[in-house]
């Protein structure tokens, strides 16, 4: 979605809304828009919830007010409501961007923007927005947040110099990537560990201080602060006992056949409730030989996450079957879904 055919420029709409995902690509879109100045109410959805939560903004939404949607995507249902919105605007307007696979079918909207890849480089939902913004002229100038003598909270716009937004442009530039590398796993590729750092911060803290402190670092320079590093050390000493733990306790389910892919798979099972991407890749490439894709387990969140490696399996179509959704390596889905079948054949796996 170009931000220069929008109804009306972006700032001149009395309220904008984000309804955006609760990763850290889903916080990123949140971060950008305070960065480039653009004062919103971020809500942050677990994917399963957005069409419900976006019927329910449709029915609140008031004139003079826009909805973007960032790393999320909706069902036909969702997708005609809001093209019944954006075709009688009367000042209201919704948008949609996001980078996933299983979200392609959105491209016939005109209010949507999915790109997995541009020019062969993988995608974030924080890349892109970020690139929107760019694309319609907004410069960096920070909103900053205070508290008032009645604790209340006041964001002011402080006036920047030119070499002030070109340093800030340059640390958002570097914040931005980080997460682009993280979400589309290219930090593996790459050995950059400050992006799989970034989002072991983000997991350990709580989203508005995440937030808080990585708007510190475009003003200031700092990515990571001092609480930050002494956690880092904790987690990937936690991390290395978790990878060696797991690799023991996972089942193989053999021949399994999964909604949306044609022939039966093997899948490699755990149970966790932490560090699901890098347990995921880590069993993907230990198992190689073994398996063609991880399905780890969350109990506690109803949640299962998807990994595997190379293209023999395209996980966002299995996903897309289970509530779920995301990329042909990396999806995730609820675990509900996969219904009782897949929760014997676990057991009979154990046995």
């Amino acid at each position: 979605m170009n931000l220069k055919n929008l109804p009306k420029k972006l700032t001149q709409y009395e309220q904008i809304h984000l309804l955006t995902h609760t990763d850290l690509d889903g916080i990123g879109p949140s971060i950008v828009l305070d960065a480039f100045g653009i004062n919103h109410n971020p809500y942050y959805v677990e994917t399963r919830k957005i069409d419900e939560v976006v019927m329910e903004k449709i029915a609140e939404q008031n004139d003079q007010e826009l909805i973007i949607i960032t790393d999320l995507s909706v069902n036909e249902e969702t997708a005609a409501a809001i093209d019944l919105v954006n075709n009688h605007p009367n000042g209201k307007y919704i948008i949609l961007i996001d980078h996933h696979a299983s979200a392609i079918y959105l491209n016939d909207f005109i209010w949507a923007e999915v790109k997995p890849e541009v020019n062969g480089i993988k995608m974030s939902a924080t890349t892109l927005i970020f690139k929107s913004l760019l694309d319609a002229s907004f410069e960096v100038s920070p909103l900053q947040r205070t508290t008032n003598e009645d604790d209340e909270v006041v964001i002011i716009q402080p006036e920047y110099s030119a070499k002030e937004k070109n340093e800030m442009l340059t640390r958002l530039t570097h914040f931005v990537e980080n997460i682009r590398l993280y979400d589309t796993w290219d930090w593996h590729a790459l050995s950059i560990q400050e992006a799989a750092d970034l989002n072991t911060v983000f997991y350990a803290r709580r989203r508005h201080e995440f937030a808080k402190d990585r708007m510190h670092y475009i003003l200031n320079g700092e990515l990571f602060t001092e609480e930050d590093a002494n956690y880092l050390h904790f987690s990937k000493e936690e991390l290395r006992k978790l990878l060696k733990k797991k690799s023991k306790q996972m089942n193989i389910i053999e021949n399994y056949q999964l909604l949306g892919h044609d022939t039966p798979v093997n899948i490699g099972v755990v149970e966790t409730d932490s560090f699901f991407s890098e347990l995921g890749n880590h069993l993907a490439e230990k198992f190689e030989e073994e398996i063609d894709c991880v399905f780890i387990i969350s109990l506690v969140k109803n949640k299962v996450s998807l990994r595997s490696i190379g293209s023999t399996v395209d996980l966002s179509k299995i996903a897309k079957n289970y509530n779920g959704g995301g990329h042909p390596n990396a999806s995730g889905c609820d675990l509900s879904a996969l219904g009782p079948d897949f929760i014997q054949a676990i057991f009979n796996a154990q046995k």
